[in-house]
Order: C-alpha cells, then sequence, then structure tokens
C-alpha cells in the first residue's frame, strides 16, 4: 500500500486578481492545496481558521500592506515562513522584508519555475 503524503497547505495573499489566479494554477499543478486572498484582512481570518504550511504575501496592498500582515502572521504563528513577492522592488524592502522574518522575497513578474523553486526552498522540499 502507497503511503500518501500530506499536501502542504499555500495561501497567496496579492490584490491583483492574475497574480491569485496564476499562484493558484502554478501551485495546484505542483501538488498543493492553495488557498487565495485578496487583502490582508480577510487574509489573517483566513489563517485564524485554518494552519498554512506557508504564506506569499504582496507587499504593496491597499489597507494593511505585505510588512503590516507578515507582522501580525509572525505573532500569531510564529513558526510560519513567509515569502513575500512585489513588483515595487528594491534593495531597502528586500532588506527590510528578510529582517522582518520573511523566509524569501520574489520580484514580479515571476516564473512559474521560481515560484515553486522558492515554495519547494521555503518547505524544505527538493527541487
Amino acid at each position: 500500500m502507497e503511503r500518501e503524503r500530506k499536501r502542504k497547505s499555500v495561501l497567496a495573499i496579492d490584490d491583483e486578481q492574475i497574480v491569485r489566479i496564476s499562484c493558484e494554477r502554478v501551485l495546484r499543478i505542483a501538488g498543493y492545496d492553495i488557498d487565495t486572498s485578496a487583502d490582508g484582512q480577510s487574509a489573517l481570518k483566513m489563517i485564524d481558521e485554518k494552519k498554512y504550511d506557508l504564506i506569499l504575501t504582496d507587499l504593496k496592498m491597499p489597507g494593511m500592506d505585505g510588512i503590516e500582515v507578515m507582522s501580525e502572521i509572525k505573532k500569531r504563528l510564529p513558526g510560519t515562513r513567509v515569502i513575500v513577492v512585489t513588483g515595487y522592488s528594491t534593495l531597502d524592502t528586500a532588506v527590510k522584508a528578510i529582517k522582518m522574518g520573511a523566509h524569501n522575497y520574489i520580484e514580479k513578474p515571476f516564473s512559474p519555475e521560481t515560484l515553486l523553486a522558492a515554495v519547494r526552498d521555503a518547505l524544505g522540499e527538493k527541487t
């Protein structure tokens, strides 16, 4: 009898629908359980209801930005890995995200391969 591995769960938070759809397609095909959220407030409600192995968050979003979301995640679930995704990449924002506890930082637009490599690395999976 083949032992089934537990599907890892990922939450992608981004105010751009195309980014949420892209993450969902790529990660679902790769075998991950993926949920998406358009904003930080609704994402935090989802985090309170379900345990995620990894969270991807956009940096620039209306209302609550990615740094605020990551700060709340780290308070509520200190061991949860977070990858920051942004189209507004500067060295300062990358350094700030890593100092705040982000596992990694990827720039938009990203390829499916870049996304998968970052997710697998954050989850400690072999590529």
